[in-house]
């Protein structure tokens, strides 16, 4: 991932958000506790929360914002813009919160 394209800040700052939405969403209740999922960490379950909801999201902005949607293409592979800014969330979303001992290796 290329930090010295100016799109990286904004996506972390975009997959920081989602972070923070999974703990929130936990907090209310939600069942998105690892506790409930045997054999899922609190990152495993943060990054289930994030592919649920920014695929919706990426494939909204290739009509209402298909700049910003290059932008983070621009950071990841993929065969369409929707793709590679998926692929350029799951690689923030391990840069910002890597693997640790536990969790599953399937996850980004």
């Amino acid at each position: 991932m290329d930090r010295t394209n100016p799109a990286y800040g904004e996506l972390i700052h975009e997959i920081t958000g989602y972070i923070v939405g999974y703990w929130q969403d936990a907090a209310d209740g939600h069942p998105y506790h690892a506790m409930f999922h045997p054999g899922c960490t609190a990152r495993d379950m943060a990054c289930e929360y994030m592919i649920e909801r920014y695929e919706d999201w990426l494939e909204g902005m290739s009509w209402i914002d298909p700049d910003r949607l290059a932008r983070y293409a621009s950071l990841g592979r993929g065969n369409d813009p929707v793709a590679a800014a998926m692929d350029a969330c799951d690689r923030m979303f391990a840069v910002i919160w890597p693997h640790a001992e536990g969790d599953d290796p399937s996850y980004p």
